[in-house]
């Protein structure tokens, strides 16, 4: 039998797994609020920049991370709504998990 680990002690990845399974029919509205997000950011990068005070990183570096989002939604996204293995492997590696946690509480 397997016992699952408390909330608390697991990873960004079996975190993002774990809701997954939870909600799969949350998962395609997530996906596509990224990627809606994403587009925005790419779109209106001046006025964000203009207007940047997210003290933790800096503009250039949030950019970033919503790129590398943006690029792995692009490459994964039909494998992410059937996976949660994929979604949680591909969104929630890297730095840029930091971009997709703050679009999942937001």
């Amino acid at each position: 039998m397997k016992i699952m680990k408390a909330l608390k002690n697991l990873d960004n990845t079996a975190k993002a797994r774990l809701l997954h399974e939870l909600f799969p029919d949350e998962i395609p509205v997530l996906i596509e609020n990224l990627k809606r997000v994403c587009a925005e950011f790419k779109e209106r990068a001046e006025h964000y920049r203009s207007t940047w005070d997210f003290g933790l990183f800096g503009f250039d570096q949030w950019l970033k991370f919503s790129q590398q989002t943006a690029a792995i939604l692009e490459k994964y996204e039909f494998n992410m709504l059937k996976s949660s293995k994929v979604f949680s492997d591909q969104l929630c590696f890297g730095y840029s998990v930091l971009f997709v946690n703050d679009r999942i509480i937001n």
